[in-house]
């Protein structure tokens, strides 16, 4: 599991430094090998590569040709990259990834339990901020085992 938020710069080659707690943890897990791609709300996610393989067998479900399906795949698959942490532990960030999530110098990356994410750190402050009450609210309802109502089946609970 990935978790905690860690600071980091994009150095001229466009490669940040993984934290060295993330690199521990992909090492005793065996997560070599990362896919990077389009997050949402102007971020990018990475995945290791059993996770990744999952999201897209969830991805590749629905008919390639129904519309928004097929959107979300352009979306998806376009973007993607595989990377892998250099002995230093930096990775490469694509530039048309680096353009989407808007970075320039000061980052940051966190995990987000199953993935890790790369967020611009004034987007990332900004998104925090704008939601704080949503994060009490539906962590009162997750944390008192109430099921929030989003509409949408969440691992195999009903929303």
């Amino acid at each position: 599991m990935y978790y905690g938020e860690f600071q980091s710069r994009l150095d001229d080659k466009n490669r940040i430094t993984v934290p060295t707690r993330f690199r521990e943890t992909m090492n005793v897990l065996g997560h070599a090998i990362w896919h990077m791609t389009r997050g949402f709300d102007g971020c990018i996610f990475l995945f290791h590569q059993d996770e990744w393989r999952r999201v897209c067998s969830l991805i590749d479900r629905y008919p390639a040709m129904g519309a928004q399906a097929l959107d979300f795949r352009r979306m998806w698959y376009s973007s993607a990259a595989e990377v892998r942490p250099d002995p230093q532990g930096r990775i490469p960030v694509p530039v048309a990834l680096r353009d989407m999530a808007g970075l320039d110098k000061d980052v940051v990356l966190f995990g987000v339990g199953d993935h890790l994410e790369i967020w611009d750190k004034e987007t990332w402050r900004t998104f925090q901020r704008s939601k704080e009450a949503e994060y009490k609210a539906t962590g009162s309802l997750l944390l008192t085992g109430e099921q929030p109502r989003w509409g949408i089946a969440e691992k195999g609970v009903e929303g």
